[in-house]
């Protein structure tokens, strides 16, 4: 074999292999969720195409460059490599920038639903996970206790220590209280230094154990200020009754009241809605 032919024949391999990727890689993309019947129909159809191609061009490879010998290759075949090889290399190119679309997508999604600041939800993010979660208490007949809770005298720490001091505050607090929490509770940033809670499995007064697990975690977090001072939290909780939206944001009203209770009777401490 010379080398043309053998140029040929590697040509014509690599032909092959890309469309058994491109094919692969389309057929993933068909799996995907979300994607109407017929598009995958299209997706298989193209998938099926590439594979045709990868093993015509194969065929084509070892027939034109092991079938003639002595014969040269004929300008047209070498044209035809060159486009039979660009079509898998296209449909991997824009499979790839499908691929990135849709990473793109989801990160601007999740974005939509959390706070930056501490990796939590917010309202958005925190309004979908808990009716999921009041949808899935409902099913298995377990009580679920809504909670809000806040930083105390957080004005007081951006103001005499700036907000820098403050957002590592946040930081430090929100982590503190994530590490405490049972899977399938659900904890979100909702305001500058306050946050919400959803407890599924227990009722208002059955969260008290928790939430004062919380305030400890809060209380372990480094003060900006005199090492004698001490971040702590208020926290008003009550029970949330029913599914939906509706449910929720009646059952954290109660619990804001609870928390307004809390603070006029100190601070750091939990109130629970009467």
């Amino acid at each position: 074999m010379n080398a043309p032919d053998l140029i040929f024949l590697l040509l014509r391999a690599a032909t092959a292999v890309l469309c058994g990727v491109a094919a692969r890689e389309a057929l993933k993309r068909a799996r995907l969720p979300g994607q109407p019947r017929r598009r995958r129909w299209r997706v298989r159809f193209a998938a099926a195409v590439l594979l045709a191609l990868g093993v015509f061009a194969l065929e084509d490879g070892v027939g034109e460059a092991l079938g003639r010998p002595g014969e040269p290759l004929r300008w047209r075949s070498w044209v035809w490599v060159i486009l039979d090889l660009s079509i898998p290399a296209q449909v991997l190119a824009v499979l790839s920038t499908l691929r990135q679309r849709d990473r793109l997508e989801a990160e601007l999604a999740a974005a939509v639903r959390r706070d930056p600041l501490t990796g939590l939800p917010n309202r958005t993010g925190f309004a979908e996970a808990a009716t999921l979660a009041l949808a899935a208490a409902a099913r298995d007949g377990r009580p679920v206790a809504g909670a809000m809770l806040d930083i105390d005298h957080f004005k007081a720490i951006n103001d005499g220590w700036g907000h820098g001091a403050g957002d590592l505050v946040l930081r430090d607090v929100a982590a503190a209280m994530r590490a405490v929490l049972r899977p399938g509770d659900v904890l979100a940033r909702v305001g500058g230094e306050e946050f919400a809670l959803l407890l599924p499995g227990v009722d208002a007064r059955g969260a008290g154990p928790l939430l004062e697990r919380l305030r400890a975690a809060a209380a372990s977090v480094p003060h900006p200020g005199a090492p004698g001072q001490r971040v702590t939290l208020s926290a008003g909780v009550a029970v949330v009754q029913g599914t939906g939206l509706v449910a929720l944001e009646s059952g954290l009203r109660n619990a804001d009241g609870a928390l307004y209770a809390a603070k006029a009777a100190g601070r750091n401490r939990v109130m629970v809605a009467g």
